[in-house]
């Protein structure tokens, strides 16, 4: 069983990530990731999984071999490098804990490294906090006992219940190394990309093909449980992940929070995630039936898994997921037909383009008496605002003729049809009707994100090559808020400090939180992780395919698993430009698993050449 072990240990870590709010809650995650991370590796490179007649000697010196030579290896190394470093080179805090009532320096960073330039502009952050007289006290006192005493002379804030943090920039005490803002929050992505960087690698070197198919079987399963437990609390009305408890705080939910759907902390990290799993369950499907004797589940397993994942897709509450689950389906309708037309008989044929248009219709169908109804809705809404409205001043002004005609009116606007409310489609096609396209277009500011994404680009602009550490946007994007564009503070106080923490486009966060530098790194791990990819998808047509595959167009012979993985990656990289699908690790780490545990798929040696004997 010792073979399996590495398998076991990265489903685990999938596992503890989906099951634990998604993997955003910090907390969550210090006490166990480092040392799972570690246990990976080394049960990876000292228990590999061995070929056939292949010693333990043997199968280490091939992983070793392996690691050593792939540049994600060596992208991850550099990556987690360049974290650690801004882990380390915090700057100048000062923070006010509602747990201790008390204010605190809880950077890292040693009050003897503190200079008189950085004291003098933690002075000017937390000026509004001094005590009356305090700042005169403070003079001619050496940074070392300046900042001791500053601390003591500070007021509490005007609401001391919650946490405040003043950082400063400008202060870090190494000077040209990567750094970040808060040492704590940078902190947390160390629990990320380590962990989930030495699991794509330990599944891409120590895992055979069967086990790597193993392990997306596992993946599949593991959601329509994740999706199942979901249905049931969505159904007995569960106001948070666990029915009633604060994933930030710990503490019983006030109703502050939306419902969140299963045991994600983030709707639209579920709706991204059962969606990648639904695609990954239909491949695994089709594969299972082209490879039956290569198939460790009946492809009516995987088919369940789908079902049970377009349903937790569209119950998340994200609109993100009902469209994507829409999406999916359509795919898959499209798909399946083009892919075997060729091996079906004609009757079976007629019955298959017949249902799907049938689907097509009730569906567009649906969709466009739905914005029809919206539309007389409000229509209706509006006249009988406006009969009421002349109706109370035809009886304040004793018209007889006008009150009449108000009456009449009135009458006609209520007996105006009234369609009732589906919630879980309007809230969708609602937003579909009352947008106005042209103006989200034509003014980028406008867009949900793209306002933060225009501050996330001062703030890159600033700090180009290395960033201002993970979790930063959060605290600078107001500083980037143009104060001669009224506009602009206009939308930002529109908000309400609701999404502000991100930019609401991975990218750009990514971008302007860990600079050129750290960004071109995670780059370089995904061009690691997709060039083999797609060159085994590629190339997978040069090997034998079943015979259930009567159409031997090229297209139709590409790897099946590896067309619904490719989908899946593309579909969770366009939803990473307009939602955070990347700061959630339990995303990162599916969508790296679909690439690496691809190549356990293509099956079968290169086809043989044919030759001609003379």
């Amino acid at each position: 069983m010792e073979r399996y072990l590495t398998c076991a240990l990265v489903a685990a870590l999938l596992t503890l990530y989906a099951w634990l709010g998604g993997g955003i809650v910090a907390p969550w995650l210090a006490p166990w990731t480092p040392w799972l991370a570690l246990l990976i590796g080394e049960v990876a490179l000292v228990l590999p999984e061995q070929r056939r007649e292949e010693s333990l000697f043997e199968a280490r010196r091939r992983v070793w071999r392996g690691v050593v030579r792939d540049p994600l290896t060596w992208c991850s190394v550099a990556l987690i490098a360049f974290l650690t470093l801004q882990w380390l080179n915090a700057c100048v805090t000062v923070e006010w804990n509602p747990e201790t009532r008390a204010w605190q320096m809880p950077s890292p960073v040693s009050p003897a490294l503190v200079t008189e330039e950085a004291l003098g502009e933690v002075r000017a952050q937390v000026a509004p906090y001094m005590a009356p007289g305090a700042q005169a006290a403070l003079e001619g006192l050496p940074p070392d006992e300046a900042i001791g005493a500053l601390l003591k002379n500070l007021t509490p804030p005007d609401r001391p219940e919650r946490l405040l943090t003043i950082p400063v920039l400008g202060t870090q005490p190494w000077q040209g190394l990567p750094w970040s803002l808060i040492s704590a929050e940078s902190r947390n992505v160390l629990d990320w990309f380590p962990p989930i960087l030495v699991a794509l690698i330990a599944v891409r070197h120590a895992l055979l093909k069967r086990t790597k198919r193993a392990l997306m079987g596992y993946v599949c399963v593991m959601s329509a449980v994740l999706a199942l437990a979901g249905i049931v609390q969505f159904a007995l009305a569960g106001d948070f992940l666990y029915w009633g408890m604060d994933a930030t705080s710990g503490v019983d939910n006030q109703g502050v929070l939306d419902h969140i759907f299963a045991t994600f902390g983030y709707p639209n990290h579920a709706a991204s995630w059962f969606s990648a799993v639904m695609l990954l369950s239909i491949g695994l499907a089709l594969w299972a039936n082209e490879h039956r004797d290569n198939a460790l589940l009946h492809p009516l397993v995987y088919v369940l898994c789908a079902v049970l994942c377009c349903l937790a897709s569209a119950f998340t509450g994200s609109r993100a997921g009902m469209l994507f689950a829409l999406f999916v389906v359509a795919f898959a309708a499209l798909y399946v037909p083009f892919r075997y037309l060729g091996s079906w008989s004609m009757r079976v044929r007629f019955s298959v383009l017949g249902t799907l248009t049938l689907v097509a219709v009730v569906v567009l169908g649906t969709a466009v008496f739905r914005v029809y109804a919206i539309a007389t809705n409000e229509a209706r809404a509006d006249a009988l605002e406006e009969a009421r409205h002349a109706l109370a001043e035809a009886k304040s002004s004793g018209d007889a003729d006008a009150l009449e005609a108000a009456r009449r009116a009135n009458e006609a606007a209520e007996s105006a049809p009234h369609y009732g409310e589906i919630p879980a489609l309007d809230v969708v096609f609602e937003e579909i009707y009352a947008t106005d396209w042209q103006a989200f277009f034509e003014d980028p500011m406008l867009a949900r994100s793209g306002y933060q994404g225009i501050l996330a680009g001062r703030q890159h602009a600033d700090h180009p090559w290395v960033g201002t550490g993970a979790w930063s946007f959060r605290w600078l994007n107001a500083t980037y808020i143009d104060p001669d564009a009224p506009e602009e503070r206009t939308w930002f106080g529109a908000r309400g400090g609701v999404g502000q923490a991100n930019v609401h486009n991975d990218t750009l966060q990514f971008l302007a939180e860990h600079g050129w530098i750290g960004f071109g790194l995670m780059l370089g791990c995904l061009a690691s992780l997709a060039i083999p990819f797609l060159w085994r998808f590629a190339t997978s047509p040069r090997h034998v395919l079943t015979d259930v595959q009567a159409d031997r167009c090229w297209l139709n012979r590409l790897n099946v698993y590896c067309v619904f993985a490719l989908v899946a990656i593309l579909m969770m990289t366009l939803h990473s430009f307009i939602d955070i699908v990347f700061r959630s690790p339990a995303c990162m780490l599916l969508y790296g698993l679909l690439f690496v545990c691809a190549p356990g798929f293509i099956l079968g040696r290169a086809a043989p050449q044919e030759t001609t004997h003379a």
